[in-house]
Parts: structure tokens; sequence; C-alpha cells
């Protein structure tokens, strides 16, 4: 049973190991929950690049993972790189926002990417796509964190932003973005686009035929966050 480590600040990457958990069988799973720097996406990039390297080796040193997964767009963007290059031996899956399918069922101008400042700027992947409709709602990750069991409290605040754009299809940019799912599906006719799905297919190409999973959770910050995360992750 291989060891995956996943990593992002607060309730984001909960999304994507709910999906892995249903998907991908045969691993040992640890949600590295990094709250006391939530959310990553208002934070500066050396920081963000120290605080990947900071947290590899913390999970090197406990868990000894084969496979690190960066749940979260804007770590990915800024980091991935650089960890590749310093744990040669570690597996990095990183997430991207998924443009390039919603651009393959819509024109360019009809797609919504809805993602943080510090992915739009350093996702190499976005400049691929310059006619791609982009949008920073302010606080957001946040606000879904402090609102996770009560999400439909945004909906106005969401509704506010999105009403001065016009689209086909939105492109959930960032993990914690998952959870709007039912607010946007309510305001809005346009077709979602989330990341994954693909991180599942990428992960499920290396398990070993075991049909079984083990979860385990650590963050950082509150102690009392990790009963709360592990709430969200039963919820459907």
């Amino acid at each position: 049973m291989k060891k995956v480590a996943i990593i992002d600040s607060g309730s984001g990457g909960v999304n994507v190991l709910k999906i892995l958990m249903k998907q991908c069988l045969g691993f040992d799973f640890l949600y590295f929950a990094d709250n006391k720097y939530a959310p990553y996406g208002e934070k500066d990039i050396n920081f963000l690049n120290k605080r990947a390297i900071e947290i590899v080796k913390l999970l090197e040193k406990i868990f000894q993972p084969e496979i690190i997964i960066f749940a979260c767009n804007t770590l990915t963007s800024v980091a991935i790189k650089n960890v590749r290059k310093s744990f040669p031996n570690i597996e990095f899956i990183g997430c991207e926002p998924a443009i390039k399918p919603a651009c393959e069922q819509f024109k360019e101008h009809e797609v919504l990417l809805l993602a943080t400042k510090v992915t739009i700027k350093n996702c190499r992947l976005i400049k691929k796509f310059p006619n791609v409709q982009k949008i920073v709602v302010p606080n957001l990750p946040k606000l879904i964190d402090e609102n996770l069991f009560e999400i439909e409290n945004l909906k106005e605040y969401l509704q506010k932003y999105l009403n001065k754009k016009k689209f086909s299809a939105i492109v959930l940019g960032c993990t914690h973005f998952e959870a709007l799912r039912p607010i946007l599906t309510s305001i809005s006719e346009a077709k979602l686009f989330g990341s994954n799905i693909g991180i599942a297919k990428r992960l499920s190409k290396f398990s070993d035929g075991d049909t079984v999973n083990n979860c385990s959770f650590m963050v950082s910050g509150k102690e009392e966050d990790l009963a709360k995360l592990f709430h969200y992750l039963m919820l459907e």
C-alpha cells in the first residue's frame, strides 16, 4: 500500500481527498492541513516555496510518503517545480485549473476562471489561454473555511461578483471552490470544471491493486480544526 501525502491550507484539499478515497484504492493517505498559514492564495511566493520545502521534509521524517499531492492550485503554480528538484525520490502530483477541457467544449471567451491572484499570476497553463475570463473574489478561500457547513451564507457575496460577467463555463481554479458547487449551480447554468477527477486518474496509475485505503490527518495551528476537517470529509 503506497503512502500518499496530501497538502493544502484549510479545507480545499479535503475535496480532493474525498474523490481519491472513492476512486483510488490501495493507498495510505495522510492529509496535512497547513491551517496555521491558510489561505495560501494570499501568501508571498518566497514564503510558499520555503513552506513547501519545510512540509515535505517533515513528511519525509514522520510518514515517508512515496507520493505527495499538492492539492492547491496556488502551491502547485509556485512551488512544485522546486520540490521536484529538491526531492527526486518522491513522486509529486500537482493541481492545475481544468482550463483545457473547458476550452475544448466552449470558446475561450465563454470560459470564466475563478482563482486566486497568485494562481492567475504564476500558473503557466493559464497563460496558454489568454482569452479566458479571469476573476478573483476577495477572501473567498478564507470565507469558505469559515462557512464550511453553512456555505449558502456566501451566495449573495459570490453572486455580486459573478453577475458582472457573461460566461458559459466556470473553471474552479482553487480546490476550496469545490464547496461552492451547490451555490454556483443555483445561480448559473454554466457548466462547472474542476481538477479533482484529473488528480484521481493520475494517482490511480500508481495503485498496487489493493482494495482498501487508510486515511489520517495532521494539522498545523488549532487542534480543533482536525475534527472540523474530518467531519467535512464525511459529508457528501
